[in-house]
C-alpha cells in the first residue's frame, strides 16, 4: 500500500488538531515551516462620507425636480407610444441614485452585511 500526498496531509492535519505540531511538521517534511507572530490585520476601510453627501444631494435634487414639475412629468410620461422609455428610465435612475445613497449611508454609519 502506498501513501499518497493526500494521506500524508490528512495525517499531519490529525496530529496538528491533537496539538502535536512537531509531529505534524515531521510528517510534512522539510517544506513545513513554523509561522511566527500573528497574521496582519486587514486594512481599515475609510467611511464613504463624501459619496453619501453626493448621492444624498443628487437624490434630494431629483425628487425636488420631480415633485415641483409634477404636471409636466405627468403629461410627458402618459403620452404613449415609444415614450414608455421615459417612466422606465426615470424609475431606473431614481432606483440607482437612492440605492447608492442608502448603501453609502449605511456604510458610513458602520452597518455592514454579514459575510
Amino acid at each position: 500500500m502506498t501513501i499518497t500526498t493526500f494521506d500524508k496531509n490528512m495525517s499531519a492535519v490529525a496530529f496538528a488538531e491533537a496539538g502535536e505540531h512537531d509531529t505534524a511538521r515531521q510528517i510534512l517534511g522539510e517544506k513545513a515551516t513554523r509561522q511566527h507572530g500573528k497574521s496582519p490585520a486587514p486594512a481599515a476601510k475609510s467611511k464613504p462620507y463624501l459619496e453619501t453627501i453626493i448621492f444624498g444631494t443628487m437624490s434630494l435634487s431629483a425628487y425636488y425636480l420631480l415633485f415641483t414639475n409634477e404636471k409636466l412629468v405627468t403629461e410627458v410620461f402618459t403620452m404613449g407610444g415609444w415614450r414608455w422609455v421615459y417612466p422606465v428610465g426615470a424609475a431606473f435612475f431614481f432606483s440607482f441614485i437612492h440605492g447608492a445613497f442608502a448603501s453609502n449611508l449605511l456604510s458610513a454609519l458602520g452597518i455592514e452585511a454579514k459575510k
